[in-house]
């Protein structure tokens, strides 16, 4: 019977400390993972970190619920939302019942920058719901900009003045004079801003007021509209709103996440209806 001869290999120290590094499948998995989520966690505190909050309305700039205010964001801001309008309270914007109030929901989507301290662009696309765009029924989402010039900062003792101009395109197209096929939601105004602070509330008070220019009708904000924002001390990032916007009176209460993040839900006692805001704002430069 012959006895088994087992060799005995000296291996250099480099080899070993190579097999002794190099990690296992699993390792590798594990650290692969752990860095993805470095990674992300890294990410989402840049993009959520060191901003501050500020209220959002319906229409996609700076406001209450619906009315606007002439509070701006920073310049250098972008905003990027959504916005419910609920069944009722949506008006057509296109056919022979344009401007007419609809039985769908609709939607309206809004980019926004600040690209000055003192002026503030937004461009909206606002969608009709349960109704497809196309040749046959002669419907598109409406598309929009609005463009808000600051004229005056706020003091100790005087408001804050901004002049609006919403559906700018409005007041350059040859067959808007009258109230042509293009201005849906036109509007000229001006509105102020005070703030007031009284046993730990912060009250931010506006009051505006829109009218024609020219041969445009005003299909928004045509005469008074105002409203409050109300900050308690007992709620955090919370915002009670309640507005005028010239014709109908809405109800918002509005919260801040993560100090980028703004949701709001408003109710409109008219049509006993919810609606709701959401948006996510991001400081450029």
């Amino acid at each position: 019977m012959e006895v088994p001869i087992i060799q005995v290999v000296d291996l250099p120290t480099d080899n070993i400390q190579q097999i002794i590094s190099k990690p296992l499948p699993n390792e590798r998995l594990f650290l692969y993972i752990f860095s993805m989520k470095a990674s992300l966690y890294f990410l989402l505190a840049f993009l959520l970190l060191n901003f501050s909050s500020y209220s959002q309305s319906t229409t996609g700039t700076r406001g209450l619920v619906k009315a606007p205010t002439a509070r701006m964001f920073e310049d250098g801001t972008l905003s990027i939302g959504a916005a419910f309008i609920p069944p009722g309270y949506f008006k057509k914007t296109h056919g022979w019942q344009k401007g007419k109030l609809t039985g769908n929901a609709g939607l309206n989507t809004f980019v926004t920058v600040n690209l000055f301290p003192f002026m503030e662009v937004m461009f909206r696309y606002s969608h009709e719901m349960n109704v497809t765009p196309s040749f046959q029924n002669g419907y598109f989402p409406d598309r929009m900009f609005t463009a808000r010039f600051k004229l005056f900062n706020e003091t100790e003792k005087l408001p804050a003045i901004v002049l609006g101009m919403q559906d700018v395109v409005a007041f350059f197209a040859p067959d808007a004079a009258g109230g042509g096929t293009i201005p849906n939601y036109a509007s000229t105004y001006l509105v102020a801003s005070k703030n007031f602070s009284y046993r730990g509330f912060n009250i931010d008070t506006s009051l505006g007021y829109g009218t024609d220019l020219a041969d445009i009708p005003a299909k928004e904000f045509k005469g008074i509209f105002g409203g409050v924002e109300i900050t308690t001390p007992y709620l955090e990032n919370t915002q009670l709103l309640l507005d005028y916007d010239a014709t109908y009176m809405n109800i918002g209460v509005q919260k801040q996440f993560f100090n980028r993040v703004q949701a709001m839900v408003s109710y409109y006692p008219n049509y006993q209806k919810i609606g709701w805001v959401l948006a996510y704002r991001y400081k450029m430069y």
